[in-house]
């Protein structure tokens, strides 16, 4: 199993990495880890323990096991689940079950693998920007589009990071603090080259970790849950809003006196 993240350029073909943030419509046809791609992704990168070999039947698997996970650990709690829970709602034989995942620990594995890969393409796109404020406003809104696609993922290893073993929680908790450190190189750097003033960098990009995080995991507070294609032009508005909203803040937080 994938336990660390790989080089994005073994992952992706160079076009993926040509995300489109011009808007939320955009986005959702340029991002990789969405649909089909994300599932055969998820089978790709976790070939080591997933028994099933006919990619087409492993990947159908897989997206059953992981949406069955997120709604019923979402009401139980994933310790509390079992994998005959995810036999009943998912209508899959134990068997098929085992074909996919050797024990119930290697799905929250699965979802940290997919979580630090999205942060890292998050990371990765903002560098194309020139200047640190735009590189900290590009990886706010690439964040805030990722985490509405792949909210369960988010919300569910938030919660559940300490259904991981050890090493695999500091592992997960280490996503979190890699995004407060890029943020804070950004604003360090800013500060160098006289575009912002501040004398605690950690502390603010803390801060818009904070606010980003708020976003997926109360989403009755900000926006809609709907998935539904007619919702698009409305979880735009409410995006740009709240993107709006957390650069406002960062904007008066960097402010030269």
């Amino acid at each position: 199993m994938t336990t660390s993240l790989e080089p994005i350029q073994e992952l992706l073909a160079p076009h993926d990495m040509d995300v489109e943030l011009s808007s939320f419509a955009a986005f959702r046809k340029t991002f990789p880890l969405q649909g089909e791609r994300l599932y055969a992704e998820v089978f790709r990168r976790n070939s080591d323990i997933v028994q099933t070999q006919k990619p087409k039947f492993a990947v159908a698997n897989l997206e059953k096991i992981l949406t069955a996970t997120f709604e019923v650990s979402s009401v139980s709690g994933f310790d509390r689940m079992s994998l005959r829970d995810l036999s009943r709602q998912t209508g899959m034989s134990m068997g098929a079950i085992y074909s996919c995942i050797g024990k119930k620990e290697d799905i929250a594995l699965m979802v940290a693998d997919i979580v630090r890969l999205s942060s890292d393409l998050t990371r990765q796109h903002a560098m194309q920007a020139r200047s640190n404020w735009a590189q900290i406003k590009e990886s706010i809104r690439f964040h805030l589009y990722a985490s509405t696609l792949l909210q369960p993922w988010y919300f569910f290893l938030f919660f559940e990071t300490r259904s991981l073993p050890e090493q695999q929680q500091q592992a997960s908790k280490q996503i979190e603090l890699d995004g407060i450190k890029g943020f804070e190189e950004h604003i360090m750097a800013g500060v160098k080259q006289g575009e912002f003033a501040t004398n605690d960098a950690r502390m603010i990009a803390n801060t818009i970790v904070v606010l980003m995080e708020d976003w997926y995991l109360k989403p009755w507070k900000n926006r809609l849950t709907s998935d539904s294609d007619n919702d698009i032009a409305r979880h735009e508005k409410q995006i740009s809003t709240y993107h709006q909203s957390i650069v406002d803040v960062v904007q008066k937080l960097l402010a030269k006196p």
